[in-house]
């Protein structure tokens, strides 16, 4: 080899580090942004979104970080309840998925549609979404980092169920889904997903009188929410923890811990859980005859509620026009079907009707000339006689 050729080499050689580098750096930093983003969602949405739109922006050429980028953002805007906006992200990552060729953005986008309709309330629908995520994530099994992916389809299902036929029915869904949450516990994002099952577990747990094991799941969700500064999880564990305390009569501690909860929403604008919480302390007060606080908190939860009210309606509203918009377009896409149907059926009904038509003129012509040569025949007969 010529002292040329070997420089040529060398050169060649650290040209392809330089770029194996510089893209191992680049995935490096987008996953450290989605990262920093999903923890985000909970303590910190509005932030969520606005990095959430630059890790979309930096990932082009990789559609499975752009997924993640765009559900992060429909998930951020789910916590704010913006319905309209959640279902536009969540959309286009779904058209996104369905170009790519991986089960697992499939399986990723179709089961946070799932979730979304459930929260619409749109239970059929939803479960349309997660039986095509579950039909793929059997066929394809997922790696033990992925799993929560089937723990998410699970929760919701059992959030389904929940609204269908009461936590009887959707308690093991609840428990299956955190068991599963739990496998990829040392991923930081999964702190998320732990608190809102163990909150949900609890729901059921207290609901059905298990209060011990529901004090227990509340107790988990605040470890899981505090591990993240997810704030609004914690206030909402508190919430429950104050429904054991006034259970038992000691409703000066769930006003306690109550207080604890609202001094720390004290710069969150969220209507639906400072509706929930003023309204649990207007009960506790009333509980110990301050009727001054009493009437204070539950003139709090009315302004709160009519506000998630009011802005849960203009939501649906836009997201039911978009829904219907889309529904009129299938049946007009399903209409143009049944015409191109009808047509080609027409057309074969023609073609079968001219076929016996000439069958029928054929057999007539047939018999006419039959009866030509009988009648012929008969009149030679006559003739010979």
């Amino acid at each position: 080899m010529t002292p040329k050729t070997t420089i040529f080499f060398i050169l060649l050689s650290l040209f392809a580090g330089l770029i194996c580098t510089c893209k191992a750096q680049r995935s490096a930093v987008l996953d450290s942004l989605r990262t920093e983003i999903n923890v985000q969602v909970y303590s910190d949405p509005e932030q969520a979104i606005t990095n959430g739109l630059t890790l979309y922006s930096l990932s082009k050429g990789k559609p499975s970080y752009q997924i993640g980028a765009l559900l992060t953002i429909a998930n951020a805007y789910a916590v704010i309840k913006d319905h309209e906006m959640v279902l536009k992200y969540a959309l286009k990552a779904d058209s996104i998925a369905s170009a790519s060729n991986s089960n697992i953005d499939r399986i990723r986008a179709l089961g946070f549609l799932g979730g979304q309709f459930q929260r619409l309330k749109l239970g059929n629908r939803a479960l349309e979404y997660l039986d095509q995520a579950n039909e793929i994530a059997e066929a394809h099994p997922l790696p033990d980092t992925l799993k929560y992916l089937q723990g998410n389809i699970l929760f919701v299902k059992g959030l389904i169920q929940r609204d269908n036929l009461g936590c009887a029915y959707a308690l093991e869904y609840f428990k299956e889904a955190t068991a599963i949450f739990k496998i990829d516990k040392n991923n930081k994002t999964m702190n998320a997903s732990l608190a809102i099952g163990h909150n949900n577990i609890a729901d059921c747990l207290f609901e059905l009188g298990s209060v011990q094991e529901a004090r227990e799941n509340f107790n988990d969700a605040i470890t899981y929410a505090s591990n993240i500064s997810a704030t609004k999880n914690v206030a909402y564990s508190k919430i429950g923890l104050a429904k054991i305390l006034s259970s038992e009569g000691k409703h000066r501690e769930a006003i306690k811990i109550l207080n604890e909860a609202n001094a720390s929403l004290e710069k969150i604008d969220d209507a639906g859980i400072k509706s929930q919480l003023y309204k649990s302390l207007a009960e506790s007060y009333a509980e110990i005859g301050d009727s001054e606080n009493s009437n204070r908190f539950m003139n709090l939860y009315a302004e709160e509620d009519q506000k998630l009210v009011d802005r849960e309606k203009e939501s649906l509203d836009k997201v039911s026009k978009d829904i219907s918009l889309e529904l009129q377009k299938e049946r007009e896409e399903q209409k143009d079907k049944y015409m191109v149907y009808f047509s080609i059926a027409g057309l074969i009904l023609m073609v079968v009707l001219i076929a016996i038509i000439r069958n029928i003129i054929q057999k007539r012509k047939k018999i006419a000339n039959h009866k030509r040569q009988i009648q012929n025949s008969s009149e030679k007969k006559e003739n010979q006689i």
